[in-house]
């Protein structure tokens, strides 16, 4: 009896360490990527391993990545602003139409580079931004390097994709793809590889990152550097749960300097990296000059102006941020 007495004793000693131990805050973080990619593993697990030492142990953040019940791309920002999840990482393009003002950075030929459009884009987002994401606070917002023009015929010029079957990632990169005389094709990603297999797409407008993930320098051999669009990205909290943090806590989450510098330097060691694979690969890669780059700016500039002007349907003050973002690009690049 007195040895069960002491075993229940250890027990509930052990129960009582094991309380005191859990932390005082448990947050939930969801986003769209497999837990392989290099966003969870090189940004989001080190980061929430930060906050949690920053914080003395009184924050554990517990992520959830694609393939998970809170994996789905459409729906991290429903997620997020509904309190499902305290944090969510999503791209403002998916679904279509639902952040407006944050993907007009997207237009083709806007940005030269990843680290001078998430500057641009934290310079922006109070005053411009916000509106995009009600109900959340904007921990970061940051872009992808531009895409590069990928197709199964040596390309040297945009020219080339007349008549060229390409999937488009967006509407902006559709209605430049129509206006060169392209057959723009949407699908999401993980179709692009079968469907350039079976010859439904010669072509593909996507930066280097997911090129080199998707493996699609096997099925695509020759690559122009064009620099064209690029891919924005969130990081939002819960409105309601940032502001019940205490004030301390809270202001581990308002270092946005670490994502700034870290989204920045990924999305650019990820490009470099898919870019040397398909080198090594024997593909042919073409960088396309600043001077001709600059011309296929001005050649599009009434698509992106044609975008713009639709936009303030809804979004009335479009062509305001529009030129604000070009604006802060400049003290960047």
């Amino acid at each position: 009896m007195r040895m069960k007495t002491a075993l229940l004793g250890c027990a509930l000693l052990l129960l009582a360490g094991q309380a005191s131990i859990a932390a005082e805050i448990e947050l939930k973080l969801s986003h769209m990527f497999p837990p392989t990619h290099f966003i969870h593993t090189r940004a989001l697990e080190p980061w929430a391993k930060s906050i949690e030492e920053k914080s003395g142990g009184r924050v554990h953040i517990t992520i959830y990545a694609a393939g998970s019940a809170l994996g789905d791309a459409t729906k991290q920002f429903d997620q997020v602003r509904g309190g499902v999840v305290d944090i969510a990482v999503g791209i403002p393009a998916i679904p279509r139409g639902r952040h407006p003002r944050t993907t007009l950075m997207e237009l083709p030929f806007t940005i030269k580079s990843s680290s001078a459009g998430t500057h641009a884009l934290m310079d922006l987002y109070e005053r411009y931004l916000k509106a995009d994401f009600p109900g959340t606070e904007i921990l970061n917002l940051t872009i992808t390097e531009p895409s590069a023009v990928h197709t199964k015929a040596p390309i040297a010029d945009l020219d080339q994709l007349k008549g060229v079957r390409v999937r488009a990632p967006t509407p902006s990169v559709t209605a430049m793809l129509n206006a060169i005389g392209a057959t723009p094709v949407g699908m999401p990603p993980g179709q692009i590889y079968e469907s350039a297999e079976r010859g439904v797409i010669d072509g593909n407008v996507m930066p280097w990152g997911p090129v080199g993930a998707f493996k699609l320098f096997e099925v695509f051999k020759n690559h122009l550097n064009a620099r064209i669009d690029a891919v924005a990205m969130y990081t939002l909290m819960n409105e309601a749960r940032y502001k019940s943090l205490p004030p301390d806590i809270r202001k581990l989450f308002d270092d946005r300097k670490h994502f700034i510098d870290v989204w920045s330097k990924l999305w650019k060691e990820t490009d470099d990296k898919a870019i040397e694979t398909a080198k090594a690969a024997g593909n042919k890669v073409v960088d396309m000059p600043d001077a001709k780059r600059n011309e296929w700016r001005e050649k599009m500039k009434p698509v992106v102006d044609q975008y713009i002007v639709e936009q303030q349907k809804t979004v009335a003050n479009s062509r305001e941020i529009y030129d604000a973002m070009v604006t802060a690009l400049k003290k960047y690049e």
